[in-house]
């Protein structure tokens, strides 16, 4: 199984980015990034998008949230090239959805960028 150092070095960076930018526009929110998709099995065309799992350790995010979350991935495609696809998660729709087909996909397959930032107010 690849991991995160198996990565190109463009793309370790633009999840990196993500990474920042997330942390940033939420300081205190625990979350996990993870590649999915063409990218992380190895088989991405030059101009395939960049299929990313954000997991938030929050019991539901609102909708202004999550446009935030997309503004920040729409900020790093802007700057890197590569269109970033973020499928968003918050505790609820992990509780109800998580045994749909992709999240066993993304269980196999994807490639965990590294743990969140850890809230301060635990």
């Amino acid at each position: 199984m690849k991991t995160f150092q198996d990565l190109p070095e463009v793309e370790r960076a633009v999840l990196e980015e993500l990474q920042v930018r997330v942390s940033c526009e939420f300081p205190d929110w625990a979350c996990r990034l993870t590649l999915f998709g063409s990218r992380a099995r190895g088989d991405a065309e030059p101009d395939s998008d960049m299929d990313v799992l954000l997991e938030v350790e929050r019991e539901h995010l609102s909708f202004a949230e999550k446009q935030r979350l997309r503004r920040a991935a729409r900020e790093g495609s802007r700057e890197s090239g590569i269109v970033l696809s973020l499928l968003i998660v918050d505790q609820r729709m992990h509780e109800e959805r998580g045994d749909f087909s992709v999240f066993r996909n993304i269980r196999e397959e994807g490639i965990p960028v590294r743990a969140g930032r850890k809230s301060t107010n635990s």
